[in-house]
């Protein structure tokens, strides 16, 4: 049977049709088993792929479940607001749509500038490796990261989140995937790290690596990182902390999260979400 997708570009930045992190989703993953979900998702190579497996149009609530090329996710940031932007519409242009994935039950909604999630407040843990050991995994010196910078966060997907010391190291960053493979895993999953430095006294810079195939990759815009930076500043003492984070350019897409750390705990995620196309796979 015919299958229709759409092509959004998430956290994207107003004027640039090619800025934001890419994303396919599935509008009726009815009937799809999980080798054929996996398939999808590796047939368009984007860093993830989105799958709607349940829809209430009467609710907006909507099942999903979210697919690298390489491994499922149980949760993301940038699949869950685009998914939630066809839920919405698919619903009657809905304002609110609450997802359902391994991770949760996420509500999402519309903003002045695009769509926005929230997630309960992320926990975190220490990081084991030294500061030498974290530096040299992304190909730094020790001294550019800050100290008692790294901790481990989980808003729905766990990763290392580092703080540098500026951001002229952040742009430095050469990982090397067999350190990272040592230093930056979280039990089940392929390492991941988050590095990220101020740029102002409300602003950030950011940039998310991972390892596929024994190669490192670079995210373009990562919502669930983001997420867990929200939890890094929580745990900082930043409670009642908006910031914009810069993400992306070192790959092409340059893209703009914004993070909002609330008094309760919680951590809200948001950003431009615009559909760039749409098509039929059989």
């Amino acid at each position: 049977m015919d299958r229709l997708f759409r092509l959004l570009n998430v956290f994207a930045i107003e004027g640039d049709p090619f800025s934001g992190n890419p994303l396919c989703v599935f509008e009726d993953a009815r009937g799809l088993s999980d080798r054929d979900m996996q398939a999808w998702s590796r047939q368009f190579n984007l860093s993830e792929s989105s799958f709607v497996t349940r829809l209430d149009a009467a609710t907006a609530e909507a099942d999903i479940r979210i697919f690298t090329p390489a491994h499922e996710m149980p949760f993301a940031g940038h699949p869950t607001l685009g998914t939630a932007h066809v839920v919405a519409e698919l619903a009657g242009d809905r304002s609110t749509v609450h997802l359902s994935m391994p991770a949760g039950r996420i509500p999402v909604t519309r903003t002045e500038n695009g769509w926005r999630l929230s997630v309960p407040e992320p926990v975190s843990r220490p990081v084991e490796s030294t500061r030498a050991e974290l530096a040299a995994a992304l190909g730094l010196d020790a001294t550019l990261v800050a100290p008692a910078g790294a901790r481990w966060v989980d808003a729905g997907v766990e990763q290392v989140v580092v703080r540098l010391e500026s951001v002229d190291a952040v742009r430095s960053c050469r990982p090397d995937a067999l350190a990272m493979a040592r230093h930056m895993t979280a039990p089940g999953r392929p390492p991941h790290a988050y590095a990220w430095a101020w740029t102002g006294p409300e602003t950030i810079e950011a940039r998310l690596f991972y390892t596929q195939d024994g190669a490192v990759l670079e995210d373009p815009a990562t919502g669930s990182a983001c997420a867990n930076l929200g939890g890094w500043l929580r745990a900082d003492g930043a409670a009642g902390t908006e910031v914009l984070v810069s993400q992306g350019t070192a790959v092409g897409r340059p893209s703009r999260l914004e993070l909002a750390v609330r008094e309760d705990g919680s951590v809200e995620v948001g950003g431009a979400v615009v559909e760039v196309g749409s098509g039929t796979v059989t």
